[in-house]
C-alpha cells in the first residue's frame, strides 16, 4: 500500500516538472514595431516684419496760385477736378483800371518824348552858339541839363509803361505747369488781393502715398525704406515706393505720424486723392518656424518630440514666440539642425522608438 501511494507521489512530481519545464519553453512576446513619423529638420530663418497702412495718393507737388494784382475776378475757367495743362487760362480779373493806367502810361510817353525832342534841340543850338562865342558856358550847361532831364522823363515813363503793360497781363491767371485743380479759393465777383489763392494745382506726374503712421511702428520706419502699394479697390494695382520723408512731430488730433512714400511710375488709376493700401516687410533676428501640428500642449509649457540619433523622441520644451495660422515661431529650446516630430504628437512617449518616413528623412 505505501508502496503504490509512494509511486503515485512520484509520478505526480515528475509531471508537475514536466508542466514547468513545458512553460520555460515558450517564447517571450514580440515588442511593438517602431512607429512611423512625419519629422521636418530644423531650419533658423530671419524673421520677416510686416506692417500694413491705409493713406492717400496725394501730388508731392502742390502750387497755390493767385494773382499777380489785385483786383475783382471777371471769370474762373476751371473747378475742382479739372485737368490742367501749361500755358491753360484759370481765371480773369477785371482789367478796367489797368487798361486805364495802360493809357496814361503810355501818355506819359508821349509826353516824355516830346520834352527829349524839345531839350535835345535847345541842347544843339546852345553847343553851337558856345563854340561860336556867342553865348555864355553857364547857359549851355542848363541846356545839357535839361536834356539829361527829359532823357530820364522817357526812361522812366518806358518803365512805367512796362510795369503798365505787365499789370494788365496779370489779370490774366495761367497755370504755370500741368496738373489737377484739388482747390479753389475765389469765385465770380469776389475781391482778391495780390498773391492770394484762387486755385490750388497739384502735379500729376509726381506723387506720393501719405500714410498716418501710429507712434507703435513709427520707431521702425526709416527714410529710404521700400514700401508695396496697392489701391484698396483694386488690389492688382500695385507698385512700389519709398520712404521720401517721416514727420518729427506727432498729430495733435490723431496723435499719428504723417509718413510720404513716393511712388516710382505709378499708373493712371492711382489718382490724386484714391485711397492705398501700404505694406512694409523688413527681417529681423534668426527664428524658428514650425508647423502647429508640432507643438504639444500637455501643461503652461509648449513642448516637441526631438528625434534622437538612437530614432528615439523625447520631449523638449520650447519657448514660442507667435501663433500663426498654421505656423508657429520658436525663440529657443531647440536649434538648426534638430530633427522633430511634426505629425502624431500625442501618441507618442518619452523614450518611444520611432522610425522616419523617407521623404522626411533627408
Amino acid at each position: 500500500m505505501l508502496g503504490r501511494m509512494g509511486k503515485l507521489a512520484a509520478g505526480m512530481i515528475v509531471a508537475s516538472l514536466g508542466l514547468v519545464l513545458s512553460g520555460c519553453s515558450e517564447e517571450a512576446p514580440t515588442p511593438p514595431p517602431p512607429r512611423m513619423v512625419r519629422t521636418i529638420v530644423v531650419e533658423e530663418k530671419p524673421l520677416v516684419l510686416s506692417a500694413e497702412g491705409a493713406g492717400t495718393i496725394q501730388a508731392r507737388y502742390v502750387n497755390n496760385i493767385g494773382f499777380l494784382v489785385s483786383g475783382r475776378v471777371l471769370t474762373r475757367n476751371v473747378d475742382v477736378g479739372a485737368s490742367v495743362k501749361t500755358g491753360d487760362l484759370l481765371a480773369s480779373l477785371d482789367p478796367v483800371d489797368y487798361n486805364s493806367r495802360l493809357t496814361a502810361a503810355q501818355s506819359q510817353v508821349t509826353s516824355a518824348q516830346a520834352a527829349l525832342d524839345q531839350a535835345a534841340g535847345e541842347e544843339s543850338r546852345f553847343k553851337q552858339l558856345l563854340a561860336n562865342g556867342f553865348t555864355p558856358q553857364a547857359r549851355y550847361d542848363q541846356a545839357l541839363k535839361d536834356l539829361q532831364t527829359a532823357q530820364a522823363g522817357v526812361v522812366g515813363a518806358k518803365a512805367n509803361l512796362k510795369l503798365a503793360q505787365d499789370q494788365l497781363g496779370y489779370t490774366k491767371l495761367h497755370a504755370p505747369t500741368e496738373g489737377v485743380v484739388t482747390q479753389t479759393g475765389a469765385n465770380v465777383g469776389q475781391v482778391v488781393q495780390a498773391g492770394e489763392m484762387v486755385v490750388q494745382l497739384s502735379s500729376f506726374n509726381d506723387r506720393d502715398g501719405v500714410f498716418s503712421i501710429s507712434v507703435i511702428y513709427i520707431a521702425a520706419a526709416k527714410v529710404g525704406m521700400p514700401v508695396k502699394v496697392w489701391m484698396q479697390a483694386k488690389p492688382n494695382v500695385s507698385v512700389q515706393g519709398v520712404v521720401r520723408e517721416i514727420s518729427p512731430n506727432a498729430d495733435p488730433v490723431t496723435g499719428t505720424y504723417t509718413v510720404k512714400v513716393t511712388l516710382t511710375d505709378p499708373p493712371a488709376d492711382m489718382f490724386i486723392g484714391a485711397v492705398v493700401v501700404g505694406e512694409v516687410s523688413t527681417a529681423g533676428r534668426e527664428v524658428v518656424t514650425v508647423p502647429s501640428s508640432a507643438i504639444l500642449q500637455t501643461g503652461d509649457t509648449p513642448q516637441v518630440w526631438l528625434v534622437s540619433a538612437d530614432d528615439t523622441v523625447k520631449r523638449v520644451p520650447v519657448k514660442v514666440d507667435r501663433f500663426n495660422t498654421d505656423t508657429v515661431t520658436i525663440s529657443s529650446g531647440i536649434a538648426k539642425g534638430d530633427r522633430i516630430v511634426t505629425a502624431g504628437v500625442n501618441a507618442l512617449n518619452d523614450g518611444q522608438k520611432v522610425t522616419v518616413q523617407k521623404a522626411d528623412a533627408q
